[in-house]
């Protein structure tokens, strides 16, 4: 009995400092250095886009739309391109020409002429002077040109709508680099904010180091943590604030001015639910494959082209003119003269041009027609690859969503356990550092998720003015046709036109070759020596061996 007395009197006795140790951690710090400093500043990150915005994305691409010179470059390029369908539409068309020449011309006679020479004449004027005037007015009417108009006329509206699709496309590349460069500014001024917030929070805590240092609790060594941290936040401040820059002078050059107060990126329209449904609009709509198909139909149609230029061709010419005297001037001097001729043309040799045009262009239409596969495979490639970026980087945003949740949680708590001296300085410099980068890591992704989104839409083909915007005057690549057409054009065009229609040559592609496969395995082929390469030490230019083909050949100078 007495030795369970002793045993009970001594677990106390260990027991009450214990208990006493426990209530002096659990109350609050009582070193008044503490009260000066603020608690850590751990705002959301949705309170940066608060304050009110004075520009946003919409006005942002229809002032671009309207003004980037790049953009209406292209535009220009597709009118050049226009210009062509008049140049084959000339080919069925009239021309009128009008032609005049005058001339003097001066002989001192000799005796022989001067004595055939009526006696009159030689009286009147020892010399002989002659001048005179022509007029003359052309009018050429091809009748049939052996198809080579309309197939002309087909090549140059299939290049038409290939210009297009690639005005479309670079429309489209437009449209994602001023969504890029909308989402980066906003995302440099977030990351920015964060780190002039991060400098502000390390220079409490250095200052509350060192005034923990003078109290005696902290050591130099903390000290000289504290101020490595702010040093390197100064530095990351300093890129932050060089990148935010970058991105403003991106901004400017694709908008023309420089940006203001950015609201929030709003949702995407026609977003596909599936990746399926993705590849399925992008087959139909994507600029880059529908500009490969016309320009196979093109090459196609100038196969056509080609072969014409073996056929007959028949024009009709008309003229008109006058011929005398230019002084002493008199109209009834004048002749006149009117007349009419049709002409038939035969070509018969031409040492193999027509023949060579003609391979030639079915070798273009043939790599035009493998070019319609290979754009099919980058599309399909495209497309995989922008959905699992698209994926991937929306993942990325829900998991650092919770992320930063509890980074702050970790944050708060640490530095709390730091004021009561359970934790030293370098884990609340960890935790300050591993919430500041948890924060920018989310805005990125957000970044990311967000331009990903339009690239898919680039990708399948829907990116365009006419999709994202309402409101703003749209280009019409069609007006331009139209004013091209009409231009030249007399009321009997259609029917020359269809006569050459009548017999038009064929423009069937030729049949492809394709490499006959190997009966051997193939392999790789093996080195002639396996060699260890070693550093070699500079050393002075020498000559290089010259092996010229000239010299293998045999032929010296």
């Amino acid at each position: 009995m007495t030795s369970l007395l002793r045993l009970l009197a001594l677990v106390v006795a260990v027991a009450l400092p214990l208990v006493a140790v426990v209530g002096q951690v659990s109350q609050p710090s009582l070193n008044e250095v503490h009260a000066r400093y603020a608690a850590p500043l751990t705002d959301q990150i949705e309170d940066m886009d608060a304050a009110p915005a004075d520009d946003d994305l919409a006005s942002v691409l229809a002032q671009a739309y309207g003004s980037n010179p790049g953009l209406a470059a292209q535009r220009y390029d597709l009118r050049a391109t226009d210009d062509g369908l008049g140049i084959a539409l000339s080919r069925t068309r009239a021309t009128v020409q009008f032609q005049a020449t005058t001339g003097y011309d001066y002989t001192d006679p000799g005796a022989i002429t001067q004595a055939a020479r009526p006696l009159a004449d030689r009286l009147n004027n020892p010399d002989i002077e002659r001048n005179d005037v022509a007029t003359q007015l052309l009018v050429d009417q091809p009748l049939w040109t052996g198809g080579r108009a309309f197939a002309e006329t087909r090549s140059a509206r299939a290049d038409i709508a290939a210009a297009r699709e690639a005005l479309r496309g670079a429309e489209g590349n437009l449209l994602v680099d001023l969504i890029a460069a909308y989402a980066d500014v906003r995302r440099d001024g977030k990351v920015l904010s964060i780190r002039e917030r991060n400098v502000t929070v390390l220079g409490q805590t250095l200052a509350e180091v060192v005034a923990r240092r003078r109290a005696g609790e902290l050591t130099r060594t903390d000290i000289a943590q504290a101020e490595t941290q702010l040093m390197a936040a100064q530095v990351q401040l300093t890129a932050a604030q060089a990148q935010l820059e970058a991105s403003r002078s991106t901004f400017a050059r694709l908008v023309g001015r420089t940006p203001g107060r950015l609201a929030p990126e709003p949702p995407l329209p026609l977003i596909p639910a599936s990746v399926d449904e993705a590849l399925d609009v992008a087959a139909q709509a994507n600029p880059e494959l529908a500009a490969a198909i016309l320009n196979e139909r093109a090459s196609r149609a100038r196969i056509a082209q080609a072969r014409a230029e073996a056929n007959p061709t028949i024009s009709l010419r008309g003229t008109a003119g006058t011929t005398g005297p230019v002084s002493p001037f008199d109209r009834r001097d004048q002749d006149i003269t009117l007349g009419a001729r049709a002409t038939l043309t035969v070509p018969l040799i031409n040492g193999g041009r027509i023949q060579a045009q003609i391979a030639q262009a079915k070798n273009r239409n043939s790599a035009d027609l493998l070019r319609v596969e290979a754009s099919r495979r980058d599309i399909v490639d495209s497309v995989l690859t922008t959905w699992n970026a698209w994926a991937s980087a929306k993942r990325n945003v829900e998991m650092q969503s919770v992320q930063v949740q509890a980074a702050r949680i970790y944050y708060d708590g640490t530095f709390k356990e730091y004021r009561e001296g359970l934790r030293s300085t370098f884990d609340v410099l960890f935790a300050q550092n591993q919430l500041r980068e948890t924060e920018i890591a989310l805005i990125s992704n957000r970044r990311d998720a967000y331009v990903a989104q339009a690239v898919l839409l680039r990708r399948i083909g829907k990116l365009d003015a006419a999709s994202l915007l309402d409101g703003p005057t749209l280009y019409d690549p069609a007006a331009y046709t139209r004013r091209v057409e009409r231009r030249g054009a007399l009321p009997w065009d259609f029917g020359f036109r269809v006569l050459d229609i009548i017999d038009h040559p064929s423009d069937r592609p030729q049949r492809m070759e394709q490499l006959k496969p190997s009966n051997n395995t193939p392999v790789i082929a093996s080195p002639t020596i396996e060699q260890v390469p070693t550093i070699v030490p500079a050393r002075a230019a020498t000559p290089l061996p010259n092996h010229s083909p000239r010299q293998k050949a045999g032929n010296h100078e």
